[in-house]
């Protein structure tokens, strides 16, 4: 998702995120490929973002409430249309 010189993410632009009205979440890496600045200023462009905590994966024991958060955001934001 990120370009090699990470600038912004590599799918779309600030403005289509700053745009966007759909739910996103925000789970942030710190890795070359997955940069904690864009995450952050993702979120902060983002309409309708919320975040996880950070780091996520680390300690193990985060694992879990980071999918259980990503369950309460699958369920709050689910389709009613079938």
């Amino acid at each position: 998702m990120y370009r090699t010189d990470p600038d912004f993410v590599f799918t779309v632009t600030r403005d289509f995120v700053r745009n966007c009205q759909a739910p996103v979440l925000i789970l942030p890496d710190d890795i070359p490929p997955h940069p904690y600045a864009v995450a952050m200023e993702t979120a902060m462009l983002a309409p309708k973002a919320e975040v996880s905590m950070f780091p996520w994966k680390e300690p193990k024991e985060r694992i879990p409430l980071a999918v259980r958060q990503v369950r309460s955001f699958l369920r709050a934001h689910r389709s009613t249309h079938a």
